[in-house]
């Protein structure tokens, strides 16, 4: 009897002492403690008279709204995923012009799927029997606005100490000509009592372009040279520089792309310090290599030594350049052709100074 109250005495003793030991926990702050949700938006607008799509003179008046919606979740208590979700719906005079006839002419009457919905109709400029527009009006067409839409993930990790933070995204965007995909990911170390941060960030993003032409280009591609005879441009008249009707128009220089995709890899080093309780400084370095179709396919190009041809009003020939020119558009010789690789070693700095808790001075 005696030892069996020896054992008893001697199990509720160990019970006793082994809660004891599993109630002591280190506590842990959580790294995001519950799911923050932001609203952002955005408006921009700009003005400028020198249009790519046009050959460097026109209206590039362009106008832009965007939202976001960010959501950036704790997975656990080192782990946060962040979503950010984004659409940004512009206009632009610029881009307009890719198509800048008029429906009459040549606009009513093509026959192909890549300009029909690009006719427009340049209100304020004078009557005319057949096609028309201006590089310093815009035009009506599908292509004077476009939507474009992004999404992007990015999950962090950090340890236990905080000292430590590795990261992993993934990217898509789109809109009416161009796709994005992207991925990537990076790491930081954070030192002396989290006063210096050094991170090192790297991404790849695979896109590809939905080439538009301008209007003349694409006709010539299609038909060739005896694309002032037929498609688009059945029936219209090409106007030489002074104004007199001319078969001579032959944009020979101009080739389709024969490869649309565009690749950029990069590679970000960061150091950032928290110099004293107001200042802090951070120094970055890049190294950047894009290799693919780098030029934008509807920027038009002319060539000085070759003659001007346009379609149009001939009373505006003479001051084409003006923005009172509102009838007449001068046809391409070519469109923008860039190397098709380009390296960029891009240095930063920025020294963040908080004068008090409402003005923070930023450069």
């Amino acid at each position: 009897m005696k030892t069996r109250i020896v054992v008893l005495l001697s199990l509720i003793g160990f019970a006793a002492f082994s809660q004891e030991k599993d109630t002591t926990v280190v506590f842990k702050k959580r790294v995001l403690e519950s799911t923050e949700v932001d609203f952002l938006a955005s408006y921009y607008i700009q003005n400028g008279s020198k249009s790519a799509v046009s050959g460097g003179i026109g209206s590039e008046k362009l106008t832009d709204i965007a939202s976001n919606i960010v959501v950036n979740m704790p997975i656990n208590d080192d782990a946060t995923l962040t979503i950010d979700l984004g659409i940004s719906a512009y206009s632009s005079a610029s881009s307009s012009n890719i198509n800048p006839f008029n429906s009459t002419g040549a606009s009513g009457g093509g026959d192909d799927d890549d300009d029909d919905d690009r006719i427009s109709n340049n209100k304020g400029a004078a009557s005319t029997n057949g096609p028309y527009g201006s590089p310093w009006q815009a035009s009506s067409g599908a292509s004077k606005s476009d939507q474009l839409t992004a999404i992007s993930a990015n999950y962090a990790h950090s340890s236990d100490s905080r000292n430590f933070i590795w990261n992993a995204d993934v990217s898509f965007s789109n809109e009416y000509d161009y796709t994005s995909v992207g991925f990537g990911g990076g790491i930081a170390t954070l030192f002396n009592e989290k006063n210096t941060e050094l991170s090192l960030k790297t991404n790849v993003y695979l896109d590809q372009w939905r080439p538009i032409y301008p209007t003349e280009l694409h006709e010539y591609s299609i038909y060739d040279s005896n694309f002032l005879n037929q498609g688009y441009f059945s029936g219209v008249t090409v106007l030489d520089q002074n104004g007199q009707s001319t078969n001579a128009y032959l944009p020979s220089s101009f080739k389709t792309i024969a490869s649309v995709d565009r690749n950029s890899y990069s590679a970000s080093v960061g150091l950032s310090q928290v110099v004293s309780k107001n200042l802090q400084l951070s120094i970055f370095f890049d190294v950047l290599q894009q290799k693919g179709l780098l030029s934008t396919p509807y920027h038009r190009i002319y060539f000085a030594d070759k003659a001007n041809y346009y379609i149009g009003q001939s009373q505006y020939i003479s001051n084409y350049e003006s923005v009172s020119n509102s009838g007449v558009f001068k046809l391409a010789d070519d469109i923008e052709r860039l190397p098709d690789s380009r390296f960029k070693l891009p240095i930063g700095a920025r020294l963040n100074y908080y004068i008090n808790e409402r003005f923070v001075m930023r450069t």
